[in-house]
């Protein structure tokens, strides 16, 4: 693909030639420096600002400074429990390192992979508190803990999640904790729960129960992330998790140099992703089932979040129809409702996302940790569109703005660095790498362009489509550390 460079100097002067002549040029942009080096949101949308001061003093509120035996940590789990759990953190964690809290997300998902052990049957803790401990609340012995199957895969996905946002290589195979969690819970994990393809239907709830469990049970080991529901053997979003973290190892391994591996574990998420779309899938309700039962029989609820969570649908239609069934439902926990944002600007459903956005500060239970982490990511990956990809080197930004408006994110961390990002509405965006490195800028808008402005020369743009089938067009603009470049469409 052709790459274009554009050295600060000659940019900035095609940028002011620029903004003299043309439709779209009229809107050019450029990102003025700024003294501070904090992180800060900016737009015409008063309703995002408040959102986003209103998530970002909420989330930070959450953060801890060091000072507890547990080391740098953030609050993930129910408020006042003073304790960090693998789904909240795992899905926490993303708002975490656009708030600055690389060290906290770092020491989070050390102490969940430093955990695993066999007595635990390859489970690690499933809450950890302050002091350290496995949280007095889910765990008082390894015979006798809560644990949500899905946990160490979706631990799996947001380290891979994690290593792209910031390119700590920490979180590749390092030879120590990180490398033995992925390892034995793509193995060891996974035979020990009968949680292999084929057994998914097959396995019971009641799988290495011991007898001595006075206070959970069959809690140890809860095949779902819904809790509530009775006679539960299996469910789609455990396989859609495990989908997740079998791709996410596939491309550790990858970026690891271990390639051959890695097409392994692929091929083995893909083992994941066709059952859950020959078994799962039903054309009667036009989405997926949520739940098997011990009835042998499918039942449906509230679990579909998963499903599209860690993309493991790749049918456009069978995606919309599993949307339009989550819509459909008018009682969602706030867990889920955090989730939403990024994932309606996903697939798609901006105006869904928007709303949750804007009315978000009046929801019940906003103070759920998960809320304000998950209106960050919302508002900077999903309305702004910010990707970046730190073993690709570079940065996707495609803006989904509701209304005649402008987002401006300055300092935002990523890749060892800062970037800052300005949309005007959804056809003009600018970019300023403040990462040591050169990186290439994906600047993509959604729709069928055949040119792009950048720095008011016309390029020829490139094309690709979105989950949902939809055009995107997009140039490549390699930017060195301090250097900014502007493009647009007509």
């Amino acid at each position: 693909m052709k790459k274009i460079r554009h050295f600060f100097a000659v940019a900035m002067l095609l940028l002011i030639a620029s903004c003299t002549s043309g439709d779209c040029t009229k809107q050019c942009c450029r990102i003025e420096p700024t003294d501070s080096k904090e992180l800060s949101f900016e737009s015409s949308d008063k309703d995002l600002v408040l959102t986003f001061y209103w998530a970002k003093k909420m989330a930070l509120s959450y953060a801890h400074d060091g000072s507890d035996p547990v080391g740098y940590w953030y609050e993930a789990a129910l408020p006042n429990r003073q304790a960090f759990c693998m789904r909240d953190a795992a899905h926490q964690s993303i708002g975490a390192e656009i708030l600055g809290l690389s060290k906290h997300n770092y020491n989070i998902m050390y102490k969940f992979a430093s955990n695993i052990s066999e007595s635990k049957d390859w489970c690690t803790y499933w809450e950890i508190d302050k002091n350290d401990n496995p949280c007095r609340a889910d765990y008082a012995s390894d015979d006798d803990f809560w644990y949500n199957l899905n946990a160490n895969f979706d631990v799996m996905y947001a380290c891979w999640r994690l290593y792209e946002w910031t390119g700590d290589k920490r979180y590749l195979l390092d030879g120590g904790a990180f490398e033995n969690f992925y390892a034995l819970s793509a193995k060891n994990y996974v035979d020990s729960w009968q949680l292999n393809p084929e057994q998914m239907l097959t396995r019971t709830r009641e799988i290495n129960r011991k007898p001595d469990a006075k206070r959970f049970g069959i809690s140890r080991g809860v095949p779902s992330y819904v809790e509530s529901y009775g006679g539960l053997y299996s469910s789609s979003d455990l396989v859609a998790t495990i989908y997740g973290g079998y791709d996410a190892y596939s491309k550790i391994l990858a970026e690891s140099g271990k390639k051959e591996e890695g097409a392994q574990m692929a091929a083995r998420a893909e083992e994941y992703r066709k059952h859950l779309d020959e078994k799962w899938w039903s054309p009667e309700i036009n989405a997926y089932h949520t739940f098997w039962t011990n009835k042998g029989e499918f039942a449906d609820g509230e679990g579909l979040t998963h499903v599209i969570w860690f993309g493991a649908v790749k049918d456009a239609a069978r995606i919309k129809g599993t949307v339009e069934k989550m819509l459909a439902r008018k009682e969602w926990n706030i867990e889920n409702v955090s989730y939403f944002p990024l994932l309606w600007y996903r697939y798609n459903y901006k105006d869904e996302a928007y709303k949750i956005l804007k009315d978000i500060v009046i929801a019940r239970r906003c103070e759920y940790p998960e809320v304000s982490y998950g209106m960050v990511e919302g508002i900077i990956s999903g309305a702004m569109g910010i990707v970046p990809s730190a073993s690709q080197k570079r940065v996707v930004t495609m803006p989904q703005i509701s209304g005649d408006n402008y987002l401006q994110v300055n300092n935002l961390p990523m890749l060892g660095g800062t970037v800052s990002v300005r949309h005007n509405d959804n056809k003009t965006s600018a970019f300023v790498n403040n990462t040591p490195s050169k990186i290439t800028w994906e600047a993509a808008f959604a729709g069928d362009y055949e040119t792009i402005l950048v720095n008011g020369e016309s390029v020829n743009a490139q094309k690709r489509t979105d989950a949902m089938g939809c055009t995107i067009s997009y140039v490549e603009v390699e930017l060195r550390k301090g250097e900014q470049a502007c493009c647009c469409v007509k």
